[in-house]
């Protein structure tokens, strides 16, 4: 899974989230990283472990979510196929 969102600021920057789950981990089966940042500036990158898939479901809907909602719309995503496929409604909403 890759999703990329972005959003322009009322100063005109470009905001980016990239939400994946390519980094694997030693701690827990389930997980997934976030990198934000804007475009001419600085980055940061989150890894988050999880005890269960169910765990992971949740928290990816909340952060999707919450982008969302706060105006981030969606610049690119890839699923590998039958890959959380409740999640990408989500995405559109």
């Amino acid at each position: 899974m890759l999703i990329t969102l972005y959003r322009i600021t009322d100063d005109e920057q470009i905001r980016y989230v990239t939400i994946h789950n390519r980094q694997p981990t030693l701690f827990s089966q389930y997980a997934f990283s976030v990198c934000s940042g804007t475009i001419h500036g600085s980055s940061t990158d989150r890894l988050y472990t999880f005890e269960t898939q169910e765990e992971l479901d949740e928290a990816l809907r909340k952060t999707i979510r919450s982008r969302v909602t706060r105006g981030y719309r969606v610049l690119y995503s890839y699923f590998r196929k039958h890959e959380y496929e409740n999640l990408r409604p989500a995405l559109f909403a």
